[in-house]
């Protein structure tokens, strides 16, 4: 729910509209079990997250309605964390004719054993609480319990975790809770806790999880701990360059470092491993020596590095001598025996087409990332037009649930992820992207985030949107002329703010 509410917010939809749709449908909910009521005694209790924004608005929609409403906050104004709370919470306070008490308390004690009221909301915590219920939280709920009302929990009951079902320490016993867009799944576990349950339509709208957004990024994204080590940040073996070819695998394994991998190896035929190497030193190369392409008898050296690694990028400026397909599908099987997740890209996918039994026997494992014409290729199949991106969505799931649920990237103007099960689709990006080696930024950025422990279909998804919107914002500042070079500079900002970027794009 936290990516789908930042994704809704990248689409136009604040968060002031969210707070202002949810608090609404609570009161609705309450009138439509109640019906009338005016004169009805309400008390709300709220906290410091946007979970208090939502019960202002319900104590605003209830006032107007007739009802005498008393709010208690358990956290003064200015610490209020959401600026759409603090907005809702200074339209409340405007109110003289029906809103009676609001007032903050300080500690515990100031909570009475129990409330006189005919309805009580329970707006204290959110989807978001961790750990046990601190106080003064824990004897707001026993509070909350003690009392004789009808007890109505705005999206969860404060206490019980909405994943797993489990009680914090202590939770709210309610007699309605209503839910915003979905069912969380620990609601379903505990009807003893939760009590009726209502799930209300706040307005966000399917693209905010069909698209990957920014929630994405911020959620999913793994962050460094304090006391990591090297190689916990994730290390990446690139397998690409020939006597042609040598950018290709130095984009792929400098997007690899820009994603905040720790190291990065480039095996290579020995002339192209030169000349990748003096693209930057932070490259490791591996020198493979006797071919100007990749062949058999280069594996060997391979195998030292590939128990080192967390991910595979074959592909990039591989070129196509026959010799290669051989030593592809060797290095795929020793790969994925190995345990190894292994991302497909480019000359790769022209070499794994002649092998394509691989793709179902390895199909966990493996990431494709073919454009429209290396998916005919691979799968022997025509795709609709780039405009109907959700037919060519019909067409990748189908055909990813036929080779097993392998995770295949489709790249176009709007990229297609979809693991057979999971389908979502990616918007960013820009026209000038079709300058060559983005691409193999692209396959770069799967790799470390398998590499960083996520799922294939997660990091295709997280790389999609990653790729795409720093070449957007590098076609914001440079305009036709940019390259793939220029993207790399770009991924660390989207990182650090995927919201902030996106929005400075898309939303003005």
């Amino acid at each position: 729910m936290k990516i789908v509410d930042t994704n809704a917010r990248a689409l136009g939809i604040s968060e002031l509209q969210l707070m202002e749709s949810a608090g609404r449908a609570v009161a609705e909910a309450i009138t439509d079990k109640l019906g009338n009521v005016e004169g009805k005694e309400v008390v709300v209790l709220t906290g410091s997250g946007g979970n208090a924004g939502d019960g202002f608005v319900v104590a605003r929609y209830l006032a107007c309605l007739g009802a005498r409403v008393d709010v208690l906050m358990l956290s003064k104004p200015e610490e209020l964390r959401s600026e759409a709370a603090k907005a809702e919470f200074l339209a409340l306070k405007q109110l003289k004719i029906n809103l009676g008490d609001l007032r903050f308390i300080r500690d515990s004690s100031e909570l009475p054993n129990s409330l006189r009221a005919d309805i009580i909301v329970d707006a204290l915590l959110g989807i978001g609480v961790k750990g046990k219920v601190r106080e003064p939280y824990l004897t707001a709920i026993y509070t909350i319990n003690n009392s004789q009302g009808f007890k109505v929990a705005i999206d969860v009951p404060s206490g019980l975790n909405p994943d797993t079902g489990e009680v914090l320490g202590a939770a709210v016993h309610a007699s309605l809770t209503v839910t915003f867009h979905k069912a969380k799944p620990g609601l379903l576990k505990r009807p003893d806790i939760v009590g009726e349950l209502v799930v209300a339509d706040i307005g966000i709208p399917k693209e905010a999880e069909a698209f990957v957004g920014p929630g994405d990024v911020i959620y999913k994204y793994p962050k460094r701990g304090k006391y990591v080590h090297k190689g916990e940040g994730g290390s990446v073996l690139v397998v690409g360059g020939s006597e042609t070819y040598t950018g290709a695998p130095a984009l792929t394994a400098q997007a690899v470092l820009k994603l905040g991998a720790d190291l990065v190896f480039v095996a290579a035929p020995e002339r192209a491993a030169d000349i990748i190497a003096s693209y930057t030193p932070n490259l490791i190369t591996i020198k493979l020596k006797g071919s100007e392409y990749l062949v058999v008898n280069h594996l060997r050296d391979i195998y030292n590095i590939l128990r080192k690694v967390g991910s595979v990028i074959i592909g990039p400026g591989l070129g196509l001598h026959n010799d290669t397909t051989e030593a592809v599908k060797e290095l795929i099987i020793k790969s994925c025996s190995l345990g190894k997740y292994v991302v497909i890209d480019a000359d790769g996918l022209k070499h794994l087409s002649k092998v394509p039994d691989l793709i179902r026997k390895f199909s966990e494992y493996l990431v494709l990332t073919p454009h429209a014409g290396e998916f005919k290729l691979l799968f022997g199949t025509e795709l609709p037009p780039p405009n109907d991106f959700l037919g060519r969505g019909e067409v990748v799931t189908r055909k990813s649930m036929e080779y097993g649920g392998v995770t295949i990237l489709l790249k176009g103007p709007t990229d297609v992820i979809s693991n057979g099960y999971n389908t979502r689709y990616n918007i960013t990006g820009a026209p000038a992207m079709s300058v060559g080696g983005t691409g193999d930024v692209l396959s770069g950025l799967v790799a470390t985030l398998l590499a960083k422990g996520l799922s294939p279909f997660d990091a295709a998804c997280l790389a999609a949107y990653i790729n795409g919107l720093a070449g957007a914002l590098t076609y914001e500042e440079l305009g036709e002329g940019m390259t793939a070079t220029d993207l790399l500079a770009n991924i660390p900002k989207v990182i650090k703010d995927p919201l902030g970027v996106h929005m400075s794009i898309y939303l003005k």
